[in-house]
């Protein structure tokens, strides 16, 4: 064949396009999913040259010599194929460097046999010089210990095709034909390796050019393609530093990618201790967190986009917004999620504050008027129940201001809403409705019993003191009026003003006691 006259010269060439492609790239080598792209091509540089040397070596011993110096970069070029598909399809490369380190112990090994088979013969039964269409190279029987090796050091080839696969499934549709190109150069020299003996290609250096199209894939998709130039440049510091937290599942309902942010949330929403290395979320059932809410397994099962908010067992403080996402241009079955976590804690604070300052009198912490009325409106008579309306106020409260000072009237209110509190907290609604005067409702039987109820709550404050900051004590006394229905149709403003009423009579027949109102006794009274 004439063209195969030229034949070392096409390994030289090839070694010259992968040398500067891997000088080219060395700049580059600290961007993340590129770090070990440029000493896999120097590698494939090396096999190129050391190959062209064997064939043009005239002497046995110069092609045994050439032959046994291709091994070492043969060897790794598979392990750092694999460490640059590894790192290209995962969002972080800790602890990669340390694996490749305990990886090539066993490809040491191997190099370190080889060089010294002469004296052990464990790697090699037979050696010999074969030519094939004119060129002639070093031909050798392995032993069973070198295809043992020889198997380890193609396992992650196979390895890295199949990362390689799994990431087509989950890329969006932008990045797929990237991917697809590199699959496909990938598989040139895995599938080689099975399918040269079976097609009895032996021509010595073929195998080398069977690394050159995945380099120059490799080359072509992560440096030379202008559209792709942020990612994967960029990917990592966009992914990690983001605040939102990014868990991505496949298929399988396993998690398969997650940033910093969402592993710390995870753990909160888990309530799980949160562990000190990152990665300790890869591989997790996504279910772990799944069944804690009905809805959001369901969407998650149907692969439906959604919104929802969840809380922390156990932390009131801590809310989450969860946000799942089809994976674009993947079929629903065969599809994991994007799933967005957001922290709202912050925002459920604001919210609380609002509500607290809508809701709530500063000063007491009773409800204010305006909510007070809006919840009892709310109340329905229940079935042998009837619903009791208390104002209370603080009898001579002007003259405490005057006397003490209005920081002793705020605290003469506040001890008197604890009063409330403790009483009617979990027996009713209780509420500030002006300036000294508090309003209860709760359901109660009968009038009788909302009237023992009520002098029972005159007859605890009449036997109270409360110990002012200046050193004071006071005794308050409480005028109470008391509105009681069973009708389901009266309105809070006519239980509202059948209690004021009843409260004006306390007010003016001597204070300190308890009025039930009833309204033509009451209308009889005032016009007396």
């Amino acid at each position: 064949m004439p063209w195969m006259q030229g034949y070392p010269y096409y390994l030289l060439m090839g070694s010259v396009l992968s040398l500067y492609m891997g000088v080219s790239s060395f700049k580059h080598r600290t961007t993340p999913g590129r770090r070990y792209l440029w000493i896999l091509m120097l590698l494939v540089s090396f096999i190129f040259a050391a190959t062209a040397g064997e064939i043009l070596s005239v002497s046995f011993e110069g092609k045994l010599w050439w032959k046994n110096l291709q091994q070492a970069p043969l060897f790794l070029s598979t392990i750092f194929t694999y460490a640059v598909i590894r790192e290209y399809v995962s969002r972080s490369s800790e602890g990669l460097a340390r694996r490749l380190a305990l990886f090539c112990i066993p490809v040491a090994l191997d190099v370190l046999l080889i060089f010294t088979d002469s004296y052990h013969h464990l790697m090699r039964s037979e050696i010999g010089v074969a030519t094939v269409a004119g060129v002639s190279g070093i031909v050798v029987q392995p032993t069973v210990l070198s295809m043992i090796l020889i198997a380890y050091d193609q396992l992650f080839g196979v390895y890295a095709v199949y990362l390689l696969a799994i990431s087509l499934l989950n890329a969006p549709k932008y990045y797929f034909r990237r991917n697809l190109l590199l699959l496909a150069g990938l598989l040139i020299p895995v599938v080689s390796v099975f399918l040269l003996p079976l097609l009895k290609i032996t021509i010595t250096g073929f195998t080398a050019f069977t690394y050159l199209p995945p380099i120059v894939a490799g080359y072509l998709s992560l440096f030379r393609d202008p559209r792709l130039a942020l990612y994967p440049l960029a990917k990592n510091k966009i992914f990690e530093n983001m605040k939102d937290g990014i868990v991505l599942t496949d298929r399988y309902d396993n998690i398969i990618d997650v940033n910093g942010a969402a592993e710390s949330m995870l753990y909160v929403l888990l309530g799980e201790e949160p562990e000190h290395k990152s990665g300790t979320w890869m591989g997790r059932s996504i279910h772990l967190l799944l069944n804690r809410c009905e809805d959001i397994a369901g969407h998650y099962a149907r692969r439906v986009e959604g919104k929802f908010e969840i809380d922390a067992p156990g932390r009131e403080d801590a809310w989450y917004g969860v946000s799942l996402i089809t994976i674009e241009g993947i079929s629903a079955n065969a599809a994991g999620m994007l799933i967005v976590l957001s922290d709202l804690s912050e925002k459920k604070r604001y919210e609380r504050e609002l509500l607290q300052q809508a809701t709530v009198d500063d000063l007491t912490g009773l409800y204010n008027r305006r909510h007070f009325m809006r919840l009892v409106q709310q109340y329905t008579v229940q079935d042998g129940a009837g619903i009791a309306l208390l104002l209370f106020d603080i009898d001579d409260f002007k003259l405490i201001n005057d006397t003490y000072g209005h920081l002793a009237g705020d605290q003469a209110l506040v001890d008197f809403s604890e009063k409330i509190l403790k009483v009617y907290q979990n027996n009713g609604i209780a509420g500030r409705v002006g300036g000294e005067e508090f309003a209860v409702c709760f359901f109660t039987g009968s009038e009788s019993a909302a009237l023992k109820e009520a002098e029972a709550f005159r007859a605890t404050m009449g036997g109270h003191v409360v110990r002012l900051d200046n050193g004071h004590s006071i005794q308050l006394t409480v005028s109470i009026g008391i509105a009681f229905t069973e009708r389901s149709d009266v309105t809070f403003e006519e239980l509202y003003r059948q209690a004021d009423d009843a409260l004006y009579l306390s007010k003016a027949t001597g204070k300190n006691r308890v009025t039930l109102g009833r309204e033509p006794v009451m209308r009889e009274a005032l016009e007396g």
